[in-house]
């Protein structure tokens, strides 16, 4: 099946010499999850890395897998690390998480009972307030097929649960660099900017409202403009495109390419605009995959 042996790493007899960690597969049952042995962390020479670097609001995680005892472990290993973690046991439970905290990573079994990993894959990628969020598949099935299939949906890596726990580390690094300099530079708004196809509309408000910033944020995709002013992470004004208040925030949402530039600066006086931030935004993406759905450009919604 392509699996990697002689790694050292979580399981499947490559876990660290002398912990004892074991994966084995339900290859009788494809539809069943994998059986893990927790191996404690190795005593190495050389230091794990550390996310001290990353910014704090873009240390949150959502682990889906059907075994307990391998989520209680990644629980461990990336609490250690300063990770928010959450946790789902399926695909569905997994889409419903990300869609209410909204992590910066998710970290995804393939084969689990009822939906796979790639089709929670599918519904990330095709949902307008999570399509953006890093996705690594981590499974015990390390094929040539899976890694194709899980890239070929936009996961942005693929990882063998025998993957040393040094390079996994190293590899979710790698993937949130993408967002750390835009989460680091949130801390006082200074500087904040980048391009919104690669973190999303979405991720930039969110970025100024967990980190509370008090300015303006600008928007610009070819002779389009959209102003969205901030104090203390709460909008409260918007306009550009046509649009003004909470119209100018849906269509800002559905803005999948340009730049943005963040500039400090308080304004004084103006009241948080209505409805809440979380409602403007889930009330946005919501318009946005509805007309998505009517035009045929999005997967279908699902069943309630």
């Amino acid at each position: 099946m392509g699996r990697r042996h002689g790694s050292t790493g979580l399981g499947h007899n490559g876990a660290p010499p002398g912990t004892g960690g074991r994966l084995s597969h339900g290859a009788d049952d494809p539809t069943r999850g994998d059986e893990f042995d927790p191996p404690a962390l190795p005593a190495s020479t050389s230091p794990l890395p550390t996310f001290a670097e990353i910014p704090e609001v873009l240390r949150q995680v959502l682990v889906v897998d059907d075994n307990a005892v391998f989520r209680a472990y990644l629980r461990g290993l990336l609490a250690a690390q300063g990770f928010t973690v959450h946790e789902a046991a399926n695909a569905a439970a997994g889409l419903a998480v990300a869609l209410e905290k909204r992590p910066w990573l998710i970290l995804t079994d393939v084969r689990m009972p009822g939906e796979d990993g790639f089709e929670l894959c599918r519904k990330v990628r095709s949902h307008s307030l999570i399509q953006h969020t890093p996705l690594l598949f981590l499974s015990g099935w390390d094929d040539y097929k899976s890694r194709y299939q899980g890239l070929s949906l936009g996961a942005d890596d693929f990882v063998s649960k025998e993957t040393p726990v040094r390079e996994l580390l190293i590899r979710i690094q790698l993937v949130l660099k993408r967002y750390m300099e835009l989460g680091r530079r949130g801390g006082s708004g200074a500087g904040m900017e980048g391009q919104l196809d690669v973190i999303g509309a979405p991720g930039v408000l969110q970025v100024c409202h967990l980190t509370r910033l008090t300015g303006v944020l600008l928007a610009e995709v070819e002779a389009r403009q959209m102003t969205i002013r901030f104090r203390e992470g709460e909008i409260v004004g918007a306009s550009g495109d046509g649009h003004y208040g909470a119209d100018a925030i849906y269509a800002f949402l559905a803005w999948d390419q340009g730049r943005f530039h963040f500039a400090p600066g308080d304004f004084g006086g103006e009241r948080r605009l209505e409805p809440s931030f979380g409602q403007l935004v889930l009330e946005g993406c919501r318009r946005l995959d509805e007309a998505r759905r009517a035009a045929g450009t999005a997967a279908p919604p699902d069943p309630a």
